[in-house]
């Protein structure tokens, strides 16, 4: 505007219509979008979410997991299923590079993905409308060894990766104590069987600083203020941050697990609706069918604890009227009395081994390999003992 001209000043209801106008929504206080949220259908929510662009990722947040189905380098898209919704499915806009293609993800938290690229960096990114800015987390440097042998659950050695090798064989699990979005945040790392020793990061300090764990951490979870890891040997472990050095430190808080020492079952750690610790066994296993051909199968089992007699259950009907949902990404309970359109007594799972996962998709046969549908995405039905 030229100076010593002259201009009307427009009423706020006519400047914000030729602005495109102030998002109401956006200024609903948080409980209410929450209560909003909450009554809408998948479809709706992933709408919504991208009209509430102040904090999508509390938005997406529900009590029912959602997949996001891997996309191409060229795909300015990526597939939401909701299993809860019949498994309807919403496309959004991905964040490029984020969620593109290449990138595997390795944890979801709080309506967040944790993807790693194939140099090796770990980005978090919220997958609703491409809204939201990639932050990459670096390491401070490997765990200071020398005559120190807790850090993990293998004897310190050395070790050379590639940035793919990275990716595939020592990146297992990222789990997020809040939303990135938040004044403060952690996250705690959980690397490959081989290293065992976790790692954490905070919104103050974006680096990755290695924890001592004696017997190494299989799978983590954050429940109720704290990051809780499950061990190879079966303990509970409950982590918290020392305020003067930053670093984390664990205390166990469960008994031991009832397994054998030579247990080589893949364990997930979860929480019941009702507060109870819950671990799940994966017994994954190739049966020969005929003379040629082997086939892949798996089952599981569960045990709970019962916080008044510290001990673990493993009764049949232990899961009760929960569903569980496991994978690398998180792992759930839910009551299907709440969510009576998920299926009670399953387990639904994703393929989690991803070094071993990109491996078969790089060697499959030009022929069809019907086991991978039920390896990549599937439910084990406790009632029946079969694979859905």
């Amino acid at each position: 505007m030229a100076a010593g001209s002259h201009h009307r000043r427009q009423p706020a209801e006519e400047s914000n219509a030729a602005g495109g106008g102030i998002n109401i929504v956006e200024r609903l206080p948080p409980d209410i979008l929450a209560e909003i949220h909450r009554h809408l259908t998948f479809l709706d929510r992933v709408a919504f979410a991208l009209v509430v662009r102040r904090d999508t990722g509390r938005v997406m947040t529900t009590d029912t997991p959602w997949l996001v189905l891997p996309s191409s380098a060229s795909d300015e898209t990526a597939t939401l299923v909701s299993i809860a919704d019949h498994k309807r499915t919403a496309a959004v806009p991905t964040c490029d590079p984020v969620m593109r293609g290449g990138h595997v993800v390795v944890g979801s938290s709080h309506g967040w993905l944790i993807t790693t690229d194939a140099k090796g960096a770990l980005r978090l990114a919220n997958p609703i409308g491409g809204l939201v800015r990639a932050r990459r987390l670096r390491f401070g440097g490997p765990p200071p060894y020398d005559s120190d042998t807790t850090w993990g659950s293998t004897p310190p050695r050395t070790f050379t990766l590639t940035a793919d090798q990275l990716r595939r064989c020592f990146y297992r699990k990222v789990v997020l104590s809040a939303s990135p979005r938040s004044e403060s945040f952690a996250a705690m790392l959980v690397t490959a069987p081989t290293f065992g020793v976790p790692a954490f990061a905070t919104s103050e300090d974006r680096n990755w600083r290695f924890a001592p764990s004696r017997e190494g951490v299989e799978d983590a979870i954050h429940h109720d203020g704290r990051f809780y890891s499950l061990t190879y040997s079966g303990l509970i472990e409950a982590w918290d941050r020392d305020v003067n050095s930053g670093g984390f430190t664990s205390k166990v808080v469960a008994p031991r697990l009832t397994v054998a020492s030579d247990d080589k079952r893949r364990k997930y750690l979860a929480v019941a609706p009702d507060g109870r610790f819950v671990v799940v066994f994966n017994e994954s296993k190739e049966v020969q069918e005929g003379y040629s051909r082997r086939r892949w199968t798996c089952a599981f089992k569960v045990q709970m604890l019962d916080e008044a007699r510290r001990v673990w259950e493993e009764e049949p009907d232990v899961i009760g009227d929960m569903a569980i949902f496991v994978g690398v990404n998180s792992s759930i309970c839910v009551s299907t009395t709440d969510h009576p359109e998920v299926r009670a007594g399953c387990v639904y799972f994703t393929d989690d081994e991803i070094g071993k996962a990109s491996l078969r998709q790089e060697t499959r046969r030009s022929y069809s390999e019907p086991d991978d549908d039920l390896r990549s995405v599937s439910a084990y039905s406790f009632t029946e003992d079969r694979l859905d």
